[in-house]
């Protein structure tokens, strides 16, 4: 059962790659990193090559870009590029064709913030009128940056992250959807909140089904090796059954950890005042790679988040990226693997 099941899913995963016109097709498990961009010219920083270099030496195939728009409020129906937070197409472009020039493929995942309290999972609305009028002004954003994805031959394209409060508006989804298509050809993705992708009905308008895949996975500030991968068991479990149901290949269009204690508690928790704590981030990249490398139903992931910049002490840093920590080589351990 379990050969059949590969079969099927690596059937599903070479047809869903197919790429904008004159593009080769791609059937390779995705080794994907996030880069990310919080600023106008952040992507056109003259360290960015340094680190494409990097990530590519990390064995890093498939480059995540995350250019985003912002939203005054939780109910605000106005959406557009901020003129110092959101990085300028220009300097997408770039990071784009310096990546494409390394031979390393994009995904282009833009993203809403806002600029007030709260988070896009949140984004909710009173009235019908302001449900229509938010998603036309979604609509314009998506497919703003779905003609950059074309234009810039990018190679698998994020129609919406995180949105958890809109996702019963299935009617309204399609509707994106079918207007992004009408601009790129290539394959499209959504990335749902853990937790969120299993009451999603409209996962048939994509190519893939993504999660952004924040799993707790400890109960302990530093827990060992093989309680971290017992505690992916049940995790592993429920979404093997998902997908199966669902019959879509899927993306961990996120997956990361901190460097710090108490990172596999909350992963997503990037506030959080910890001591810094480079092992147990390597213990936790292991404890997920281990566990997730041979499903069959994972046609990639894609970690965060690695910076635009060079880290000053690695040592001494809690955040996310994994460079010039123990992490890294983690990393490119199994990405360096050829039997995905």
């Amino acid at each position: 059962m379990a050969v059949s099941r590969r079969a099927a899913f690596a059937f599903a995963v070479a047809g869903s790659l197919a790429l904008p016109a004159g593009a080769a097709p791609e059937a390779a498990f995705q080794k994907g990193f996030t880069l990310g961009g919080w600023s106008r010219d952040d992507y056109a920083a003259p360290e960015v090559a340094g680190q494409l270099r990097a990530l590519a030496h990390a064995g890093v195939e498939w480059l995540a870009l995350t250019p985003r728009w912002l939203q005054a409020e939780r109910d605000s129906t106005a959406i557009a590029p901020h003129p110092e937070r959101s990085p300028s197409d220009a300097s997408v472009r770039s990071v784009i064709r310096a990546a494409h020039a390394l031979g390393l493929r994009v995904f282009l995942k833009p993203q809403l913030d806002l600029t007030g309290a709260g988070w896009r999972g949140e984004i909710a609305f009173a009235s019908e009128a302001d449900w229509q009028a938010w998603f036309a002004s979604y609509e314009a954003f998506i497919v703003h940056h779905a003609a950059l994805a074309a234009e810039e031959r990018v190679a698998l394209l994020c129609v919406g992250v995180e949105l958890d409060a809109t996702r019963h508006r299935e009617a309204d989804w399609r509707r994106v959807v079918a207007s992004v298509r009408a601009r790129y050809k290539g394959p499209l993705v959504y990335a749902a909140n853990f937790g969120r992708e299993r009451d999603i009905a409209w996962w048939d308008a994509l190519d893939y089904a993504g999660v952004d895949a924040y799993f707790p996975v400890a109960n302990s500030p530093e827990p060992s090796l093989p309680e971290a991968r017992a505690a992916w068991r049940p995790h592993l479990a429920g979404l093997r059954t998902w997908a199966e149901r669902i019959g879509k290949p899927v993306l961990f269009t996120e997956i990361g950890y901190r460097s710090a204690r108490n990172a596999g508690r909350q992963p997503g928790e990037w506030q959080l005042v910890q001591a810094p704590s480079p092992a147990q981030q390597a213990l936790l990249y292991r404890a997920a790679l281990e566990s997730l490398w041979p499903e069959p139903w994972l046609a990639g992931l894609y970690w965060w988040l690695w910076d635009v910049r060079p880290l000053r002490d690695p040592e001494r840093d809690a955040g996310y990226s994994p460079q010039a920590k123990p992490a890294e080589a983690v990393l490119r351990e199994f990405y360096g693997r050829t039997d995905r």
